[in-house]
Order: structure tokens, then sequence, then C-alpha cells
């Protein structure tokens, strides 16, 4: 079971323009039981790029790359499991601070009127 906060490697393609490409590295930020009920998670992708953006946060994860953080901006919905052929393991886990700091950065994407 992938669990909210696992960090994974997964399958990006196909994707088409400006999406995401290719296998890489990504936060689950889907609840457990969203994952549970639809055989899919929410992730955001992990990049190591140096250029600075307010969406991105940085993180630390033995698996990773020191300067590995979490692009907010680009969030997807994606079959984890044999038949969505993602090919998805978990390599590390996210520390709640960190879990915390993504959720806060993807939140800022959208404008709810309340």
């Amino acid at each position: 079971m992938i669990k909210q906060g696992d960090i994974v490697i997964i399958d990006f393609e196909p994707s088409k323009g400006s999406e995401i490409k290719k296998r890489r590295s990504a936060a689950v930020i889907s609840r457990d039981e969203y994952s549970l009920a639809s055989n899919l998670i929410i992730v955001c992708p992990i990049t190591s790029s140096t250029k600075p953006r307010p969406y991105f946060v940085p993180i630390n994860c033995d698996s990773l790359d020191l300067l590995s953080k979490v692009s907010t901006k680009q969030v997807c919905s994606l079959d984890y499991t044999e038949n969505g052929g993602r090919n998805v393991s978990v390599i590390g886990k996210l520390e709640t601070k960190e879990l915390l700091n993504v959720a806060q950065h993807f939140l800022l994407n959208f404008s709810f009127p309340f």
C-alpha cells in the first residue's frame, strides 16, 4: 500500500506538451483513503533543478539528490496498480514537516472563495 507522504519512483509517460515527463521520483500527497477507494495516487513530481521557483519545496531523502525539491505546480493523479502500468516503487518518506510544507505550497495553486 502506498501512503501519503511516501516518495515513489513512477513513470509519468505518456505525457504531452508542458506536462512532466519520464520516469522520476514524486511525493504522494493524496490521503490513504483516496488511494484505497480509487487505485489512484495524487503526486507532485520531484526535481533537482537549481532554478529558484516559489513552488519548489526542498526536501531531504537519502535516496535522492541533495538538491531535490517537490514541484507543487504539476500535480498528477495516476493509477498506482499493476494495471496502470506506472511501475511504482516506494523509495522513501517525507518528514511530517516537509509534507505540511508541500501541502501549503500546493494549496497556493487554488483560489477558492470561502
